[in-house]
């Protein structure tokens, strides 16, 4: 009995570790620029208070359940883009058909772990909707 539960506790062990190891980290977005092109090159913008939250992986973005690769295929541009300034997280963007759409992360929040310390500041930014 206690080598099946030190098994068990090796395997929950294991997976925990590659749980917490990984490279994810979660942001919530507070607002949504949608921008769409039509035909004669005219870009309509559409702002939305929406809210939720976005899980960046180290090739890709999660946004609502659906994965956007932040790697293009061959020739190709990437479905989704990273907009940061300073060491923070502004936006994320999501290439569409028609144009795409830009998520704004909660300036408290957008602190962007994959930048050295050095980088970060402690400045405070506003956004405001075009």
């Amino acid at each position: 009995m206690q080598i099946v539960l030190l098994t068990v506790t090796f395997i929950l062990a294991v997976i925990l570790y590659k749980m917490l190891s990984s490279r994810r980290a979660t942001y919530p977005f507070i607002r949504t620029t949608r921008i769409t092109r039509d035909d004669s090159s005219s870009e309509y913008l559409t702002t939305e208070a929406e809210q939720g939250l976005i899980t960046i992986d180290k090739n890709a973005v999660i946004i609502e359940g659906v994965e956007y690769s932040l790697k293009g295929k061959k020739g190709k541009e990437s479905k989704a883009f990273l907009n940061v300034e300073g060491g923070k997280l502004i936006s994320i963007g999501i290439r569409l058909p028609d144009g795409e759409k830009v998520y704004f992360i909660d300036p408290a929040h957008s602190l962007y772990s994959n930048y050295s310390e050095a980088s970060r500041s402690t400045e405070t930014r506003h956004l405001f909707a075009v």
